[in-house]
């Protein structure tokens, strides 16, 4: 019986390094997003106008212009947000989700609060648009977000 042995390799510091990919852009995707999000937010808030809903408050009328013109500032908000985390999160697309669904959330809360003194219906649209706008766009800002990038794993094998 002959034992082989593998012959002895020298390993330079280059090759032990790892390998830092450029994260991935995110904003291209996310300004595809942004259009598709302020299109269905100023259709809902037609629909809405056209069905009759008052979008009147306290302090005035809220014009239809208001509502792409929302999506699209918070939406570019959410695209710095991921591409920030992309560069400083150990996990970024989780972060990047967690962070939004909590942002969505806050974003709900002066609809509610009486402060404004909204139409009962059109404290729904709002709340709507607002959740429509996340569904749009955090997942497909995420779906371009690597999940395992600063734990030193390997990329999946369906992104390589």
């Amino acid at each position: 019986m002959t034992l082989y042995l593998p012959e002895h390799r020298r390993t330079t510091a280059a090759e032990m390094a790892p390998v830092r990919e450029r994260p991935a852009r995110v904003w291209p995707r996310g300004l595809v997003a942004t259009a598709i999000a302020a299109v269905a937010t100023s259709l809902m808030a037609v629909i809405a106008k056209a069905a009759g809903i008052d979008f009147g408050s306290s302090v005035g009328d809220v014009p239809l212009a208001a509502f792409p013109m929302l999506t699209v500032y918070c939406s570019l908000i959410g695209i710095i947000i991921a591409e920030v985390m992309i560069r400083v999160a150990t996990m970024p697309r989780s972060t990047f989700q967690i962070t939004m669904i909590v942002l969505t959330g806050l974003s709900l809360v002066p609809d509610v609060l009486p402060f404004f003194e909204f139409d009962l219906a059109f404290v729904g649209v709002l709340c709507l648009t607002h959740i429509v706008a996340a569904a749009i766009v955090v997942p497909m800002i995420a779906g371009r977000m690597e999940e395992r990038r600063g734990l030193g794993l390997p990329a999946p094998a369906h992104r390589r």
